[in-house]
């Protein structure tokens, strides 16, 4: 029996392993999937338990596509109010939909790990056949998609975030059921639902372009608002496309004094909506001490003058997550340039900063750690340092837990331990909350092809470089965990201890560039394991320059979190103003000019994109290669090749002898050569090989080589 699972009028034929049949029921139109050569007939009977989702009138104009995330929370709690993958009580199952228009209905049940792109796929159940039962408050979101041309060609369907800092569920624009509480029995159950309202934008605050993209706030006397509209992600993303930024002013600060500039602190970070950096607006104390200017003393010290810095928080929420780590990339685009060279030159002109890069420093933690380093070590001729804490993976030996150049799989090492991705510690005893494969099959419920706007996902996006089907190449199958090292190898770009090597003595010369200039942070007990890749970077560069090269300090003990060597704020910010008085024109040591010269900047958008997309990803296919040689005594010699194909693709070759088909299907690896061996011993032939690729979350794809006459 087909299993009504889509809610489509029509499905891309090409969609692998499906079938289509239009099923007409009471005015509501239905599609009939039936699933084949995915699982065994019996696993296709009637699902115990089906739910069906309908939309209320005057909430859909037109069609869209999307993710549809089904939650089942325990009776009596909100299912948002928690579903991280370390903590979540809910059981989260999440369905691709095409072409979902406003008399469509969609229909969830059963789920595997096999189909996807287009079936079901839960977490921390992979079926939906696996709730239990019980007492459940039952709610669905559908995530849409916008479909956009990118300025080399491809076309991809993804989720453009409005000033919600792109959650990855229930955004803004994203449609919603009401909350229903039901028990869920044993027998056959169907539960409807109805998407009746969306996911308003936040009120507008202030005064900003753009409307809701990056967000729009209302000016205090020391917090500024700017936005820019960037020409280059405009072009690229064929849209409209901005970037923002919180600039948080000293006391004292007289916009109309030109005299007085000051240096800026760039403090990295996530999705910061409208607050200002380190914890102003939100932590009284502090914001209290920033406008006067003062520090207060403490244990008897005397009160001393704060340090005159402009702080900018950058607003830069990307379509693959809540911001776009601030570097050119194959798959967001280019916002290191949007960030680099238009919004920060503008916040140059309306503010009295001082536009050298001695006096322009990056900082943050985390996801801003690896922002802050990567900044400074791709735009030497822009900034001066970087103060880098608990930085996400710099040297991909370690990204995480994961030593991603050597193991086969992403999820365990060779010896079959699970490789774990959060942990905390009581004392020192470490807890494992989750496992590298929990945490992406978790993702993996909110979005396929790297759309979950979650960690690992990012990561992928921007440090890989784009596949095929328009998406990021991930470097591991996200369900099984298999490495594709071909995948991996597109990385070492992103691999900033790579980089740096790479680099060393080059025309950049990195190794006399950066030298004194970057400084990393980490504990031992890091909660994400970030503390591997510090360690492997600090072992790759400072084995290159010395143990000075660069200042990495990794602390006992200490976990995720705080300012720079967990320094109080006030004791942090001093040490920042420090190293730009030391290295100004008239510091201890000036930050020499020949170490700013534009020649040392990398990641030059042109050369992200000519590597990393559309083009790059046609030109690595090949078709198969047949190859013949007639030889007198030995009869004919012929050989083939499977041609080449997107790393991870699974291949399924078969001989076409005269057009049509010749022995039995069989597996063919790329690089693999293959011999035909003829059955037939006179005459002549005419002779092909047709491979058949499929690989999770591209379109099946089958391909023929060139023919070849065999016989005389």
């Amino acid at each position: 029996m087909p299993i009504l699972v889509a809610c489509s009028t029509q499905l891309p034929s090409n969609h692998p392993h499906l079938s289509v049949n239009m099923v007409s029921f009471k005015g509501v139109r239905w599609v009939s999937l039936i699933v084949t050569g995915v699982l065994p007939y019996t696993t296709l009977t009637t699902a115990n338990l089906r739910v069906q989702i309908s939309v209320a009138d005057d909430i859909l104009k037109g069609s869209i596509n999307g993710r549809v995330v089904l939650m089942f929370a325990p009776n009596g709690t909100d299912p948002l109010d928690d579903t991280d993958v370390t903590s979540s009580p809910n059981k989260m199952f999440g369905m691709n939909v095409f072409d979902f228009g406003a008399q469509d209905v969609v229909t969830l049940s059963g789920g595997d790990s096999d189909n996807t792109a287009t079936g079901i796929y839960g977490w921390p159940l992979v079926s939906m056949d696996g709730v239990a039962a019980g007492a459940y408050r039952v709610q669905a979101f559908l995530n849409p998609y916008d479909k956009v041309k990118r300025a080399d060609g491809s076309e991809v369907y993804l989720k453009f975030p409005c000033g919600d800092g792109a959650p990855n569920v229930a955004g803004v624009g994203s449609l919603t059921t009401p909350v229903i509480d039901l028990e869920i029995h044993n027998d056959s159950q169907t539960i409807k639902l109805s998407f009746d309202s969306v996911v308003p934008v936040e009120a507008f605050a202030g005064k900003e372009i753009g409307g809701c993209s990056q967000g729009n706030y209302a000016d205090t006397e020391r917090l500024k608002y700017v936005k820019v509209k960037s020409k280059k992600l405009s072009q690229f993303w064929g849209r409209d496309m901005y970037v923002g930024a919180n600039v948080l002013l000293p006391a004292g600060y007289d916009a109309a004094d030109k005299k007085t500039r000051y240096p800026v602190l760039y403090n990295q970070n996530h999705w910061t909506g409208g607050n200002g950096p380190y914890g102003y607006s939100t932590n009284a104390a502090f914001s209290a001490a920033w406008d006067k200017g003062i520090i207060p003393g403490t244990d008897g010290t005397a009160d001393r003058p704060a340090p005159k810095l402009i702080i900018v928080a950058f607003r830069h929420e990307a379509p693959y997550y809540d911001d776009s780590y601030g570097v050119n990339t194959a798959n967001l685009g280019p916002y290191g340039d949007a960030i680099n060279d238009e919004l920060i030159p503008y916040i140059d002109k309306i503010f009295n900063t001082v536009a050298e890069p001695y006096a322009r420093v990056q900082d943050g933690g985390s996801t801003g750690g690896w922002i802050s380093a990567a900044s400074v070590i791709f735009r030497p001729d822009l900034f001066g340092a970087c103060f880098s804490s608990y930085p996400d993976s710099l040297d991909f030996h370690m990204h995480q837990a994961i030593a991603l150049y050597s193991n086969k799989n992403a999820y365990e090492n060779a010896n079959g331990d699970t490789i774990n991705s959060i942990r905390t510690f009581d004392n020192d005893t470490e807890i494992i909350l989750a496992s590298t494969a929990q945490e992406n099959h978790w993702e993996l419920v909110f979005g396929t092809s790297s759309r979950s706007s979650l960690q690992w996902d990012i990561w992928n996006a921007v440090f890989g470089i784009q596949g095929l089907n328009g998406y990021p190449l991930e470097p591991w199958d996200k369900v099984t965990g298999e490495i594709y090292p071909e995948s991996v190898e597109y990385w070492k770009e992103m691999d900033l201890s790579n980089y740096i090597a790479s680099n060393w003595d080059s025309a950049k010369n990195l190794g006399e560039v950066l030298r004194g200039r970057i400084y990393v942070y980490v504990g031992t007990h890091d909660n994400y394991f970030l503390n591997g890749g510090v360690s492997e970077f600090e072992k790759n560069v400072n084995g290159l320059g010395g143990p000075n090269w660069a200042n990495v300090t990794i602390a006992p003990g200490q976990n995720h979190g705080g300012n720079y060597q967990r320094r109080a704020t006030w004791d942090y910010l001093e040490l920042v103003a420090s190293w730009i008085q030391d290295h100004s024109p008239e510091g201890k040591t000036p930050l020499s000019k020949k170490f700013t010269k534009s020649s040392s900047r990398g990641n030059r958008f042109e050369d992200v994109i000519r590597v990393g997309g559309h083009g790059a990803a046609l030109k690595r296919q090949a078709n198969p290669v047949l190859s013949y040689k007639e030889k007198v005594k030995c009869g004919p010699t012929i050989t083939a090749t499977a041609g080449r194909w997107d790393p991870g693709v699974v291949l399924k070759a078969q001989w076409i002898v005269n057009g049509h088909p010749s022995g039995a299907v069989f597996m063919i690896k790329q690089g693999e050569k293959v011999k035909y061996t003829s059955s037939t011993k006179k005459g002549k032939y005419q002779l092909k090989l047709r491979v058949k690729g499929t690989k999770r979350n591209y379109e099946d794809e089958t391909r023929e080589s060139n023919a070849v006459l065999v016989g005389r």
